[in-house]
C-alpha cells in the first residue's frame, strides 16, 4: 500500500489497487501459507538462518542485512550472511551450500527471479523453508516459499511515474523529456519497478520517456550513466527529468548534472527535475536543499526488522500470509521533516 502524504496524490486507479492489495496481503491470503510442519512456540532459539543477499555494496541492501542481523539475536536465532554480488550462479551455489549445511530457514533476496527457481525447488525437497525478501519471486512459484516480505515493486514504479509527472507540472512544463536510471535489470525488484514505471508514463501526457539505462543500483555507475545521458541529449534541448530508482542513483544524477552545468530543481522550466526512491539520508538532504523533488519511504531497516520478526513468527507456528507488503509513502519537501530520522541509518 502506498499512502501519499503531500499535496500530490495518486490517481484513483492506483489508490484502489493499493487498497485491494492491502486486503489481499493481510487478510484474504491467510489460507495460502506454506505447507511445511508448524514449529512449536518459542522454538526460534538456536535456529540457524541463512541470509542470502544479492550484494552488500549498495546502501539499501547493506542496511537491510544489518537490521536483520541486529534483530535476529533478539529472537535467539543464529544468522550466517551470504552475498551473491548479483551473480545467479554464485547464489545457486550458496543456496546448495546452505541446504547441505542443514540451515533451518533460508531468507532469500534473489539475484534472478527465474534463475533461483531450481535452487528453491531443491530447498523444498530438503524440507527447508524459504522466506523471500524485497525481490519478488517469479509468478507461479508460490509453492516454493513461505511468504514474501517487501513492497509492491510495480506500484512503486507507477508511483515514481506520477511523481515525475507532478514534478514537471511544478516546474511549469507541459511536456518533458525523461530518462530513468534503474537498478539491476536482471533482478526482480528493478525489472518490476521499471515495468510499473514504463506502464504508468503512458498515462501521463506530460511525460516523454526517452531512455532507460541500467545503473546497477551503484552510485558511481549511475553518475557515469547520467553524464552520458546529459551529453547525448545536449543537442536536443536536454532532458527535463530523471528518475533514479534509488536515492543514491538520484543524487548521482544530480551531481552529474551540476558537473555538466545543468541547474537542478523544480522551480522553473529551465531546471532538471529529479525523483528518487527508498529514502536514503542523501536523498532526504537533497529534498531539503530543493534539488530532489521526491522519494519514497521504502526503508530497509524496517524491512530487515520485519523480516526477522516474520522468521520468528514462522518458528513460533504462526500461519503467515503469502504476501506481507509494507506500506510506502511519498516524501516531498512538504513532509520531509517527519521522515528525516527514519531515513537516516
Amino acid at each position: 500500500m502506498v499512502k501519499m502524504a503531500s499535496k500530490f496524490t495518486f490517481g484513483a486507479n492506483i489508490a484502489a489497487r493499493l487498497r485491494r492489495l492491502a486486503v489481499i496481503a493481510f487478510g484474504l491470503v491467510l489460507g495460502l501459507a506454506f505447507a511445511l510442519p508448524a514449529q512449536a512456540a518459542g522454538e526460534s532459539k538456536g535456529k540457524k538462518v541463512a541470509l542470502l543477499m544479492t550484494i552488500m555494496t549498495t546502501p539499501y541492501v547493506a542496511a537491510l542485512a544489518k537490521a536483520f542481523q541486529d534483530r535476529a539475536p533478539f529472537h535467539g536465532m543464529e544468522v550466517t550472511l551470504f552475498a551473491a554480488q548479483y551473480d545467479a550462479a554464485l547464489q545457486a551455489q550458496q543456496i546448495d551450500d546452505a541446504i547441505a549445511r542443514k540451515f533451518d530457514v533460508l531468507v532469500l533476496m534473489s539475484a534472478g527471479e527465474s534463475a533461483v527457481v531450481p535452487s528453491m525447488t531443491r530447498a523444498k525437497a530438503a524440507k527447508i523453508p524459504v522466506i523471500m525478501v524485497n525481490n519478488v519471486p517469479k509468478d507461479g512459484t508460490e509453492d516454493l516459499y513461505v511468504t514474501f516480505v517487501g513492497q509492491d515493486q510495480i506500484l512503486l514504479g507507477r508511483a515514481a511515474a506520477e511523481a515525475v509527472s507532478n514534478g514537471l507540472k511544478a516546474s511549469g512544463r507541459k511536456l518533458g523529456k525523461v530518462a530513468a536510471i534503474t537498478g539491476f535489470l536482471s533482478s526482480g525488484a528493478a525489472i518490476r519497478r521499471n515495468a510499473g514505471f514504463k506502464e504508468a508514463v503512458k498515462k501521463f501526457s506530460n511525460i516523454d520517456l526517452q531512455a532507460v539505462e541500467d545503473g546497477r543500483w551503484d552510485t558511481a555507475t549511475s553518475e557515469k550513466v547520467a553524464g552520458q545521458l546529459y551529453a547525448r541529449f545536449a543537442g536536443r534541448g536536454g532532458l527535463d527529468a530523471v528518475y533514479g530508482m534509488a536515492d543514491n542513483q538520484a543524487v548521482a544524477a544530480i551531481r552529474a548534472a551540476e558537473a555538466a552545468g545543468i541547474k537542478v530543481g523544480y522551480g522553473s522550466p529551465k531546471e532538471l527535475v529529479v525523483v528518487g526512491g527508498n529514502c536514503l539520508k542523501e536523498g532526504i538532504d537533497s529534498i531539503k536543499a530543493g534539488k530532489l523533488f521526491a522519494t519514497f519511504s521504502q526503508i530497509p531497516t524496517d524491512l530487515g526488522v520485519t523480516t526477522a520478526d516474520t522468521v520468528n513468527d514462522y518458528f513460533s507456528g504462526k500461519k503467515l500470509p503469502k504476501l506481507m507488503l509494507l506500506p510506502v509513502e511519498l516524501i516531498t519537501k512538504a513532509n520531509v521533516a517527519q521522515w528525516e530520522t527514519k531515513c537516516t541509518y
